[in-house]
């Protein structure tokens, strides 16, 4: 509902969906961001990655966009 003053009824709390269970929601920068750090980056510095070091860096890199989209879902107003 949308209100023309502040809706000061409780709010349900945010169930984050589980790492594996999550998708996100550009997912065309979510790919290209994968790419840029797996592909680009490496390429940038003269390396090449093991499978285990890419394995490893999209891990991460996938677990550090889903936090940074979790946390701007959360409402800030909700915790003051």
């Amino acid at each position: 509902m949308n209100y023309e003053f502040k809706d000061f009824r409780n709010k349900e709390p945010y169930n984050p969906p589980t790492w594996y269970a999550w998708t996100p929601d550009n997912p065309l920068r979510y790919l290209i961001t994968i790419v840029f750090f797996i592909l680009g980056l490496p390429f940038l510095f003269g390396y090449i990655l093991t499978p285990l070091g890419t394995l490893t860096q999209l891990l991460l890199v996938d677990w550090w966009m889903y936090m940074k989209e979790q946390a701007k879902k959360i409402d800030i107003d909700h915790y003051k």
